[in-house]
């Protein structure tokens, strides 16, 4: 009896893993195709996934101080520019105190990054090279021109676009994920998209940005 309860108990973990690395995919496929807009064109996208995410912010991607029950002027003020101007979201943001709470939670914590499966993310119209977070650092500190590291990245990968995603942090209906799109000098982005899970989907509910170049 405890030898089947236990072969049960390992089923339901593995079950319950495949199903979360599932939606992890889900919502890095979804910033693919519409945010960055990959593989939609009739020609076939190119880019350069760093396999880890190290961790620049040590694990603290805070958007604004929520100790009370309401959203300050101020966090609203930010968070308006941080969102590309997202006035739905700022005011679900103003009504639903749990979805205040959960957006904390989720951009509070991101210390645990695994290393991204590329052929889980490969499309007939999107093509994906693989970099380390080492050797992709490499190309400028090899080169002190920071066009002779892209140039150099260009020539090797035949792609100028490098993304890399965080991972992803789970709040009841609710999800988010840091990515970066590194395109250039001063070509790029890092952003927090938070998710939901609406009749059993992810979808984008809103993107946070925290640095553009």
């Amino acid at each position: 009896m405890l030898k089947k309860l236990l072969i049960l108990i390992i089923l339901i973990s593995q079950l319950s893993f495949s199903q979360s690395e599932k939606d992890d995919y889900e919502m890095y496929s979804l910033i693919l195709s519409e945010r960055l807009e990959l593989g939609k064109s009739a020609e076939k996208d190119k880019f350069v996934l760093i396999e880890q995410f190290m961790d620049e912010f040590d694990g603290t991607y805070h958007v604004f101080n929520h100790e009370n029950d309401t959203i300050t002027k101020s966090d609203l003020s930010l968070l308006y520019s941080m969102t590309y101007k997202d006035t739905t979201f700022l005011k679900r943001l103003i009504k639903e105190k749990d979805l205040r709470n959960v957006v904390v939670k989720l951009t509070s914590d991101k210390s645990e990054h695994p290393k991204i499966k590329a052929e889980l993310l490969r499309k007939p119209t999107i093509g994906i090279e693989t970099i380390t977070d080492k050797k992709y650092n490499g190309y400028f500190k090899k080169f002190r021109l920071i066009n002779r590291g892209w140039n150099g990245i260009k020539r090797k990968y035949g792609t100028d676009k490098v993304v890399e995603f965080s991972q992803v942090n789970y709040c009841g209906q609710f999800a988010s994920t840091y990515y970066a799109i590194h395109c250039g000098g001063l070509c790029g982005a890092g952003n927090i998209v938070i998710f939901e899970k609406v009749d059993g989907k992810w979808k984008i509910v809103t993107e946070i940005n925290l640095w553009m170049a």
